[in-house]
């Protein structure tokens, strides 16, 4: 019996150029904003605009994604490792 299933999916070069830039473009956006904001503020901010623009979702639910990812930051690293982040470059080093 075969149980794996072999395909092949072909891009065009516009799609694969257009995706590689659309992702370095958030990657590039978020370390410079991680420099700007520090990581407690960026992380959060970065999620939500990640789930409106690139994943579709509503605007409660990419709010509710970034309320998570700061409760896990803040709550995580910072009440109970006692972990304090930098903060970006605008808030003072």
């Amino acid at each position: 019996m075969e149980m794996d299933q072999v395909s092949v999916v072909q891009l065009d070069l516009v799609t694969e150029r257009r995706r590689t830039l659309v992702f370095f473009a958030w990657f590039i956006g978020g370390v410079l904003s991680i420099w700007l904001l520090g990581i407690v503020i960026t992380l959060p901010l970065l999620v939500f605009l990640y789930a409106l623009v690139e994943g579709g979702e509503k605007w409660f639910t990419a709010l509710i994604m970034a309320t998570c990812a700061y409760s896990l930051i803040w709550g995580l690293f910072e009440f109970i490792l006692e972990t304090r982040w930098p903060a970006g470059l605008l808030f003072g080093y």
